[in-house]
């Protein structure tokens, strides 16, 4: 009988361990993907960010309309209620005070004058070739230093995830060397920079993102924005050996059977879109190959 409640005793022991060791590698693989989770909606952050400062560049607006505002200015006079007239019998000293009373109340009035400014917004089409391509530095600017609000949370972030440190180091250095150059207002140094710092979001999206049809819009996106820095330069063949580089990387979601049959449509229009970007490189001209980029992102940023 004793032997028989140690080995019920033992038994209940393993149980109870299993169940242990069970709970707990149920909840470090909730927290794990958790953390994926939260890193990847940082990453996209990133992306976004970087990709809008690229489009600065060129003052590029992915969405078809750009909201702009004008000032209406308008001055209104304070209205001053003076006594009622007194009756018809006045006094000539009365009709003396009341004229220095009336000329003080009319300065009064001058002084008291207001000035109201009301906005006006106005939709306008965002057209490639109808937009002015002035650069808004303050913009870009303000856009930088924003990003620096959630660095510090991202770096821990992706020191958690086994990130790669170098990666992680080399990208918070190579922001401040970004932030510089915008500093300086120098366009083909930031868009060298630019292109410098997106290129550690695929290899931080390698570690942490599970979607591969991301993972792979993340490299088409870099390779098509090598080429995009090159534009001022003139340099198309370089243009073109990034564009076909964009192509050959966004191709193997052709055959990938895992993507999700409702977004195999858009997977296929952006493919062919690439393909169109490739014939504006053989145009050699900037306005047909901006027109085509944009149209790109505009589809491939919605994947």
């Amino acid at each position: 009988m004793k032997k028989f409640k140690i080995i019920s005793y033992i038994i209940l022991v393993i149980v109870l361990v299993v169940l242990a060791l069970t709970v707990y590698t149920s909840a470090t693989q909730n927290n794990e993907q958790d953390e994926k989770e939260k890193v990847t909606s940082e990453i996209r952050y990133l992306d976004t960010k970087f990709v809008d400062l690229l489009n600065n560049m060129n003052n590029i607006e992915t969405r078809n309309y750009q909201i702009y505002t004008t000032k209406i200015e308008e001055s209104k006079s304070a209205e001053n209620s003076g006594g009622g007239s007194s009756g018809g019998n006045s006094t000539s000293d009365s009709n003396t005070s009341s004229s220095s009373d009336s000329t003080s109340t009319q300065d009064n009035s001058d002084q008291a004058q207001t000035e109201e400014t009301n906005k006006n917004y106005e939709m306008q089409a965002a057209g490639i070739l109808t937009t002015n391509r002035d650069i808004d530095w303050t913009s870009c600017k303000n856009e930088s230093e924003l990003i620096y609000t959630s660095i510090s949370t991202i770096t821990l972030d992706l020191y958690r995830l086994n990130v790669s440190q170098e990666d992680i180091l080399n990208f918070n250095k190579d922001l401040d060397t970004l932030t510089v150059s915008l500093e300086e207002e120098n366009k083909q140094l930031a868009l060298d920079n630019l292109v410098k710092i997106y290129e550690y979001i695929p290899k931080f999206a390698q570690t942490v993102v599970d979607d591969t049809l991301y993972k792979t819009v993340l490299e088409t996106k870099l390779n098509v924005f090598r080429g995009y820095a090159k534009l001022d330069s003139g340099d198309w063949t370089g243009i073109s050996t990034n564009i076909v580089d964009a192509i050959n990387a966004y191709a193997t979601l052709l055959t990938n059977t895992e993507i999700d049959a409702n977004k195999q449509t858009s997977v296929n229009k952006g493919y062919v879109m690439l393909n169109e970007l490739k014939n504006a490189v053989d145009t050699q001209n900037t306005s047909v190959f901006l027109i085509k980029y944009k149209n790109l992102l505009e589809e491939i940023n919605n994947l």
